[in-house]
């Protein structure tokens, strides 16, 4: 169908419409005309998961195929020489001079033009998607030179930022700039050196946080984890360290925490140590199932328990700390489901205190009205049969 003719529909068979359309047909689609782009923010097209902004080495905006981390589904990569200019895109006044291929649904433009075209082509992305969000990927080395570019507030659209280098290391002046600039509310990860006097708590309230580079980080600083899951690598916790951690979980702190992830453990750890005064039990298939399934933002990773010590903090919570090869986690087992046939007066309080559950179920939600949280999560309320369901959505980010 022409541009013309689908103009010429009825907004609500043009919205249906774009609404089918793949990203890249809907981007240029939106070249079309100033009408063209304001029909599609009023058709509020959403995006499943966010949109990935890579500054550095490899300049990009990128959308990932819905259930996949590595097939792209539409990007627009800035390379040093583009194969052969077919053409040009208008972005706010600016144009840029692209080559396109289809096949791979890419557009490739000038390296040379990405730091004046970078927030004109997320605010026109903004603009076609609902309620967007960016994950946006960083180098420190270009951070300089980025800074004018950072300071846009489309930015702080961010829901996860990852800051990496091979050389520098990040400090907290970068650290302070780049949470204030982008305002990531789902997740960090850091794949660079901290400075020697890095104040770690400034990220320590993030649901998934990823260091790659701990260093030295006190106990007291993980002992305030407020993060649901938490990768940390290289660091230098000992056996009593992350004994006297767990004692502070049973003790009932930590309550958000469901998975904590440490490496640096090629050898198998001195249980005697890290389990001292935990009363803790091997696995029991009647307890709780062998496998855990952890999903840090898209991906599932499934982790073996059977050789975990179980143990329980003061209200019951049930919990396995397991090795294997060098690494070792510590995982928090919530209810697998909870079902009551007759459940009377319940309180609202206890309704607000349920634990989700880990099992699979899978619900139709087509006909689900969507709305999100103040932190952007999405959810979705659909009706089926005599049923209401509450559903709450993960996006994907990358690590």
């Amino acid at each position: 169908m022409s541009s013309i003719q689908l103009l010429s529909c009825p907004f609500l068979i043009f919205s249906k419409i774009v609404h089918s359309m793949g990203i890249m047909e809907l981007f240029e689609l939106s070249q079309v005309s100033h009408r063209v782009l304001n029909l599609l923010k009023l058709s509020r097209i959403p995006v499943v998961r966010s949109v990935n902004v890579l500054i550095g080495k490899m300049d990009s905006i990128f959308f990932y195929e819905f259930g996949s981390s590595t097939k792209i589904d539409f990007a627009i990569d800035f390379v040093e020489k583009p194969q052969s200019i077919t053409g040009q895109i208008k972005i706010n006044n600016i144009c840029i001079d692209i080559s396109k291929n289809t096949e791979k649904r890419i557009i490739y433009c000038k390296s040379s033009q990405y730091e004046v075209a970078l927030v004109p082509l997320l605010t026109h992305l903004d603009k076609i998607f609902f309620q967007v969000k960016w994950a946006i990927g960083i180098e420190l080395n270009v951070l300089n030179t980025m800074r004018e570019v950072l300071s846009h507030s489309v930015f702080k659209k961010c829901r996860y930022l990852q800051i990496r280098d091979e050389t520098e290391a990040l400090s907290n002046e970068d650290c302070e700039y780049l949470l204030e600039r982008t305002h990531p509310t789902f997740g960090i990860t850091i794949r660079s050196n901290l400075d020697a006097n890095f104040n770690y708590k400034k990220i320590l309230h993030f649901s998934r946080l990823s260091v790659h580079n701990l260093g030295k980080m006190p106990l007291e600083d993980l002992k305030a984890l407020d993060s649901e899951i938490a990768y940390l690598k290289n660091h230098q916790f000992t056996e009593t360290d992350i004994n006297e951690f767990l004692h502070h979980w049973i003790e009932g702190n930590s309550k958000k925490l469901r998975h904590l992830h440490l490496d640096g453990f090629k050898d198998t750890p001195d249980w005697d140590i890290l389990l001292k005064d935990i009363s803790f039990t091997e696995w029991n298939p009647k307890e709780r199932e062998r496998y855990y399934k952890s999903k840090y933002t898209n991906e599932v990773e499934t982790i073996d328990c059977e050789n975990g010590r179980d143990f329980r903090n003061k209200d019951g919570q049930l919990a396995t700390v397991v090795h294997h090869s060098e690494f070792l986690d510590f995982l928090i087992l919530h209810f697998s489901r909870l079902r009551v046939p007759n459940l009377g007066k319940m309180p609202l309080e206890y309704l607000k205190a349920s634990k989700y559950t880990h099992e699979v179920e899978t619900i139709d939600c087509e006909d689900g009205k969507d709305f999100r949280n103040k932190d952007g999560q999405r959810a979705t309320v659909v009706y089926h049969s005599e049923f209401l369901d509450f559903l709450i959505w993960n996006d994907t980010f990358p690590e």
